[in-house]
Order: structure tokens, then C-alpha cells, then sequence
């Protein structure tokens, strides 16, 4: 409830919403600590710590109590929604309604279609998020769906690249240059390193043979490191403020003298780690079509809007240059830059993106 108020009180102070609004909203919120009332509704969005275990007796629960054709919406971020489900009665009722974090400010929603989810079901929570006001973006089942598979190579890249000695800064620099809303490492400590860990821990257990974690996230974790949220991760914070970055943490990853990276270079280390994995991502139909991937990239991570996307920027480059490039980081920096076989195949045919995913 404080929660709650404190988001509405903030759009009182900026005059977005009067005092009789908030007053009416807080009113229409009623909390309980057991599962009364949830024997009535139809459907429920469980957000919940992101374990499996944990997730399925809470679905488990809820289905004992549910009426019949109640869906359960899951706000897992990496975690493949037919992994919940396989704990489920009615695993058709079963869904992934991921939102971004602050969600009252980050406009879009990922609706996850699990192996068994009814047509129904998609439709009705698609039309949900519409109503909410989000920008819905519908996808299959997979580890970190879109938008997290993608920001896994991305924050992961970083992480090497401190552990390679470049400043905390310089990276973070380098991609609000290119034109991200915070750098990557920023973002790391506002999304939590707990969050990260765990995320990074389902996404290497997925991909392990192409994704191999960087030390950072370990090493902030083994440090008791947290990010914004106990003022301690990259950076240091106090009281919810970003200050600066905490030179301890290249002791942690052993670095012994960092300086500023070569900006391009480090660019597209993350960059094109992501348009990598991007292409293996549409291949597997988890996105319907290339303009489904970019216009989850912009709004829910600020990807630059104005390069178009990320594949959309993939394709001004020309994916062949882009394949030249990651073979070039990959007899460099190591195997994870490979050139997966999905974008070397696209690449070969003189296409693009857009021209290979088009929208159906």
C-alpha cells in the first residue's frame, strides 16, 4: 500500500492527478496475507521471488481455489513458462505476463505463450495489458523470452570488459554515447545483482555453450554486493543515489589498472553480442518477427529509438559486415563472439533482418 501511494503521491506533486483520484485508487486495492477472495477472480498475476520451486507450489495453492478457466499470469523474467506450468492442473490457464522494472513507468509487457497455453488464454491477457495502457509484445517459450535473452550477452559483455580493465565508466560512457538511456553496468546495479545472478544462472544453463558468464556478477555477489538496492554493487549509492563507481570492485575481478577502453571497440563487444544471439532467438520463432524484437529492445530497454531497433541498426550496418566483425572479436576476445550459424546463414544470402522476419 505504501508502494502503491508513493507512485500516485508523485503524480499529485507533478500535478498529473489530484488528491480525490489517489484517494479513490488506494481505495480500490484490498490486501490479505492468505488466499481469501482469490476463489473469485479470474485472473492473477504472481510476482513472486524468481525460483522454480517456489513459483510452482504458489501456482499449485492457487489452483486449489481457483474457479474454473482462472488464469494464472506469471511475472517471471528468465524462467520458461512451461517449466511453471508442468506443476499445473490446467496447464492451458497458464501464462507469462513479464513487466519491466519501475513498472509504472516502463510501457511494455512480454505475454509468454508456454507449450500448453490456450489460444483463449493469450488473447485475454494480451487484451489485459492493452488495458493497462502497455505496449504488449507476444512471444513463445524460451529462457528470458526477448528482451532478457537479449540483455544477457549485453550485461555479460560488460562484465568482461571490466574484468578486461576497462574503467566502470568508460563503459558505461560508451553506450549512453551510442545512445542507451544508462550504461549497462548502471543497470546492473538498479535491476539488483541477486536479479542478475539468478538470470544469468537459468541463461548459462540454457545456452552454456555459447554463453560463458563473465566473473563480475559472481564476484559482486560473493561480496555481499547487491547493487542500488543495499548501496552496494558497481557503483556506489546512497540513499537510492548513484555516486560513483567503487574502485574495489576491480580488486574483486582482478583488475590492477583499469583505464578507458577503445569506445568503438567496447561498443560493439555488446552490441553485436546481442544482434548474435537475436538471430538464434528468431530462428526459434520465440519472437514472431524481427519488428517484434525491436520494438520490445526500445521499450524495454530504451534501445536508441532513433537507430531503429537493434535489428533494424543490425541491418544498416549490413550483417555481413556484421558477421566479419564478430569473427574479428572472436579470434580476439574468445569463442563467444562466434558468428551463430542463424545469422551467418541470413547473412549469406545477401538479406536482412527484416527481409528474412518480416511481419506476417
Amino acid at each position: 500500500m505504501q508502494a502503491a501511494a508513493k507512485i500516485w503521491q508523485k503524480k499529485v506533486d507533478r500535478k498529473r492527478m489530484n488528491r480525490g483520484e489517489m484517494a479513490r485508487n488506494l481505495k480500490r486495492i484490498t490486501t490479505t496475507t492468505d488466499w481469501t477472495g482469490f476463489g473469485n477472480v479470474d485472473v492473477v498475476i504472481e510476482a513472486v521471488v524468481e525460483r522454480l520451486e517456489i513459483k510452482q507450489a504458489v501456482l499449485r495453492e492457487f489452483e486449489e481455489i481457483a474457479k474454473p478457466g482462472a488464469i494464472f499470469a506469471t511475472n517471471t523474467s528468465t524462467i520458461p513458462i512451461s517449466n511453471i506450468a508442468s506443476a499445473a492442473a490446467r496447464p492451458e490457464n497458464v501464462i507469462g505476463m513479464h513487466f519491466f522494472s519501475p513498472v509504472d513507468r516502463m510501457p511494455l509487457v512480454e505475454i509468454i505463450r508456454g507449450e500448453k497455453t490456450s489460444d483463449e488464454t493469450v488473447a485475454i491477457i494480451a487484451s489485459l495489458g492493452k488495458r493497462m495502457g502497455k505496449t504488449v509484445v507476444i512471444c513463445n517459450d524460451g529462457p528470458g523470452f526477448i528482451v532478457n535473452r537479449l540483455l544477457g550477452p549485453y550485461l555479460n559483455e560488460a562484465g568482461f570488459l571490466v574484468a578486461g580493465g576497462a574503467t566502470v565508466d568508460s563503459i558505461d560512457r560508451t553506450m549512453i554515447r551510442f545512445g542507451m538511456p544508462v550504461g549497462p553496468l548502471t543497470l546492473l546495479d538498479e535491476v539488483g545483482i541477486d536479479v542478475a545472478g539468478k538470470a544469468s544462472q537459468v541463461l548459462t544453463e540454457a545456452f552454456g555453450d555459447r554463453i560463458t558468464a563473465s566473473p563480475l556478477v559472481a564476484a559482486l555477489l560473493g561480496d555481499g554486493r547487491a547493487g542500488k538496492k543495499n548501496g552496494r554493487g558497481v557503483y556506489l549509492w546512497v540513499k537510492g543515489k548513484k555516486t560513483k563507481p567503487d574502485p574495489s570492485v576491480y580488486r574483486l575481478v582482478g583488475s590492477s589498472n583499469p583505464s578507458a577502453g577503445n569506445a568503438s571497440e567496447m561498443a560493439e563487444r555488446m552490441v553485436l553480442s546481442m544482434v548474435n544471439e537475436a538471430a538464434v532467438l528468431l530462428e526459434e520463432r520465440i519472437a514472431r518477427c524481427a519488428a517484434d524484437v525491436d520494438l520490445s529492445m526500445i521499450m524495454g530497454t530504451g534501445f536508441p529509438p532513433f537507430r531503429g531497433g537493434l535489428l533494424r541498426y543490425a541491418d544498416s550496418i549490413g550483417l555481413r559486415r556484421v558477421v566479419d566483425r564478430l569473427g574479428d572479436l572472436s579470434a580476439k576476445h574468445g569463442g563467444r563472439f562466434a558468428p551463430s550459424e542463424a545469422l551467418s546463414k541470413i547473412a549469406a544470402t545477401g538479406s536482412t533482418f527484416y527481409e528474412a522476419y518480416a511481419k506476417s
